[in-house]
């Protein structure tokens, strides 16, 4: 029977030594070194950097930047719905797109492209980029008027 072994060399590269193998894994950054002139640590905690912001948490909501979205330089005046074709960069991301009074119901267009109709009422609708969207593209694909 033929044995099957790969040779030695490949399995050196494959087994390069790692340093500190055999540690446990450090998961916070070690402190630096106090100098030894020093005095003696007191038992009271270090006073905060004054300029560093505060950590996030549930005080601070996330800020959500809104821009307008001139519709009326592609469809007429008299357009009451637009249907439309997002794409969204990352395409994990979500792109909100409403019109002024229909804040609270907005479209939902979720990456890497979606088709969906936006009802309008003026030359204008607002963007919201969320979950990580950093960019993205409209595309017109047709319209009703009354």
């Amino acid at each position: 029977m033929i044995d099957m072994h790969p040779p030695p060399a490949y399995i050196q590269i494959a087994q390069k030594p790692t340093p500190g193998a055999g540690q446990p894994l450090q998961l916070v950054p070690s402190q630096p070194p106090q100098p030894s002139s020093a005095p003696p640590a007191s038992s009271a905690p270090p006073a905060p950097d004054q300029n560093q912001p505060p950590p996030p948490g549930d005080s601070q909501p996330e800020r959500i930047e809104v821009t307008p979205l001139d519709v009326g330089r592609y469809l007429p005046p008299t357009a009451t719905y637009a249907t439309i074709i997002v794409t969204v960069v990352p395409p994990t991301g979500t792109v909100e797109i409403y019109t002024p009074g229909s804040e609270d119901s907005p479209v939902i267009f979720r990456g890497p492209k979606t088709a969906g109709e936006i009802r309008l009422n003026g030359p204008t609708a607002y963007v919201r980029l969320k979950n990580g969207a950093t960019s993205y593209e409209v595309e017109y694909l047709s319209w009703r008027e009354p």
